[in-house]
């Protein structure tokens, strides 16, 4: 009877041990981030990449015994947006190139929670896939790069300034096209899925790689305008009527730049590099 008890006993302490180290190697962490990203707007027109930063905080929770699962939820602030590249102004008649322009750098704020789920392959080196949800908070940078075009003078033809009630600056201005204002064109909604790597030190440092797809076009609300009216002539009320000539030569921007411009979804899409440290 003795020996049953003493084995039970034993094997009782075999296994409260077991547990207690598993469950010392297997707590909920918290910890910090920071780090870079390369980011740019994937769709239409091809942008450049822009560096940026991110940096935030974790929460990771094992959802297996020996912690092979984990589930990790984020809260990032991310720099993100593009370099404009350069295009080619053309001359309507001719359809040759006058000159060489740059499209407007934009930089975009926003604030993301990122949940992925984690598969250690060993103690020091994990495999990562799940999704994120984000939200702009500030944009710099007016023009959407589905919008640039060959005819861009005549997104200029009218100017702000000079108060014109007219129906062409309403219809540009309602667009997005003239506006600075981020609401007017900008969805502030953003999501996407990610996916990465992590490599763990023993003193709690880990290093993360992870490349970000957008799923959200970034320019949904202007994308709702597919063309652009033709302007009445006289082009703006209380102003005498412009001349046949120029009324023609108008028209023939408006119809060019609305064969040119394009509506394809423009998405996010970032490589992030970043240093964290797990308490």
């Amino acid at each position: 009877m003795k020996k049953i008890v003493l084995s039970i006993a034993f094997v009782g302490l075999l296994t409260s041990t077991s547990f207690a180290q598993r469950s010392h190697k297997n707590p909920i962490q918290t910890g910090l981030k920071a780090g870079a990203n390369m980011s740019t707007f994937m769709g239409g027109y091809t942008q450049e990449f822009k560096p940026g930063l991110q940096i935030g905080g974790t929460v990771e929770i094992p959802l297996s015994y020996y912690k092979k699962f984990a589930l990790q939820t984020e809260l990032l602030y991310s720099v993100q947006g593009y370099k404009g590249a350069e295009y080619d102004q053309i001359d309507l008649e001719t359809d040759k190139v006058t000159e060489t322009l740059k499209l407007e750098d934009v930089t975009t704020h926003y604030l993301y929670l990122p949940i992925t789920v984690k598969y250690y392959v060993s103690d020091n080196f994990s495999l990562e896939l799940g999704g994120q949800v984000g939200y702009m908070l500030h944009a710099k940078g007016q023009f959407d790069v589905n919008k640039y075009n060959t005819a861009r003078e005549y997104l200029y033809f009218t100017d702000p300034n000079f108060n014109i009630d007219s129906d062409l600056e309403k219809a540009l201005f309602e667009a997005g096209y003239r506006s600075k204002d981020p609401d007017n064109y900008y969805e502030r909604l953003d999501f996407g899925v990610i996916g990465g790597f992590n490599y763990h030190l023993e003193n709690g440092i880990y290093f993360n790689f992870r490349y970000y797809f957008g799923l959200q076009d970034v320019y949904k609300i202007d994308n709702d305008y597919k063309n652009i009216e033709k302007p009445t002539n006289p082009v703006a009320p209380g102003f005498p009527p412009i001349s046949e000539e120029a009324y023609k030569e108008l028209t023939k921007e408006v119809d060019y730049v609305n064969e040119h411009l394009k509506f394809d979804p423009i998405r996010n899409t970032s490589i992030q590099i970043s240093i964290g440290y797990k308490f």
